[in-house]
């Protein structure tokens, strides 16, 4: 489904970002694969609206913490939306409606978020956390493939390709800085320092910053490629081909962290056992003696 998402709104957006090149275009900028993460993303969710269905006990183990508010962590009802808004995307890009199909795009993202891990341990607050960290992510993956596809396609005039590369490098420091920040309080958010190490959460957390750090050197070394001319027909760095390796795996990853259990409690869960512990402790309207009538024969 991510991978949907990075080729479908990513696309746009790369499209969106490269139309902006205002240097001498050698040809027309390819067309984004978005119908094609359309459809991706619409056999995904339809795949987890079965999975969710057929099987209802996995479909809860595998929303815990659940979301308030949502029967069984809502695995069900998300999927189904996810897959009206993917398959109402497919059809406006059909009807060439990009704009439309962007919007209808970002509504998945919404639906994400509803039903994350940080929503489950601080309602609304983890939903905003994933909006802000899932989207950055999602555009960072999409834009850097289509400008590669636009830069390979314009291989033959590498003055033109290094330009649509530099304007995806400049809009990637900032998602990469959202990434980032939002990646970190998540972070906080899910696991405790004591089960960073501990947990299959916490360690694929771990592998998940990693592979962002590398991608963020092999950005880094892409960024020193467009300081020197290139050959014609030779196209973009290596770097900058294997940073869209490594952004694929920082989705996978995140797919996999979707289904994983994090360490970390809902506050409101938290709360509501301590509050039915007090009440267990002392009833309401009860003195002390009334409420434990045998502590007066100890």
């Amino acid at each position: 489904m991510f991978a949907g998402l990075a080729l479908a709104l990513g696309g746009l957006a790369g499209r969106g970002l490269a139309r902006q090149y205002k240097g001498t275009r050698p040809g027309p900028l390819p067309p984004p694969w978005a119908l094609r993460g359309a459809l991706i993303g619409l056999a995904a969710s339809c795949a987890l609206l079965v999975t969710a269905v057929a099987g209802p006990g996995i479909a809860t183990g595998l929303a815990q913490p659940a979301p308030p508010g949502l029967g069984s962590g809502g695995t069900a009802e998300i999927a189904a939306v996810e897959a009206v808004l993917f398959a109402l995307a497919t059809l406006v890009l059909r009807l060439r409606r990009p704009g439309w199909a962007a919007v209808l795009l970002s509504g998945v993202v919404l639906a994400e978020g509803l039903r994350s891990h940080p929503e489950g341990v601080i309602p609304v607050a983890g939903a905003l956390v994933t909006y802000c960290h899932l989207l950055p992510a999602i555009l960072w993956a999409g834009m850097l493939a289509y400008a590669l596809r636009a830069a390979i396609a314009w291989r033959a005039y590498p003055v033109a390709a290094q330009g649509i590369i530099r304007l995806y490098s400049t809009a990637a420091a900032w998602l990469f800085a959202l990434v980032v920040i939002t990646g970190i309080v998540s972070a906080l958010v899910l696991v405790p320092l004591s089960s960073v190490l501990t947990t299959a959460y916490g360690r694929f957390l771990i592998a998940k910053a990693v592979i962002v750090g590398v991608a963020a050197g092999l950005a880094v070394a892409g960024r020193m490629w467009l300081r020197r001319p290139s050959a014609p027909h030779v196209g973009p760095a290596l770097v900058t081909r294997l940073e869209v390796c490594a952004l694929a795996a920082v989705l996978l990853i995140t797919g996999i962290l979707t289904v994983l259990t994090p360490p970390a409690k809902p506050a409101s869960a938290s709360s509501a056992a301590q509050d039915q512990a007090a009440i267990w402790r002392h009833p309401v309207g009860l003195p002390a003696a009334a409420a434990h009538p045998w502590a007066g024969l100890r």
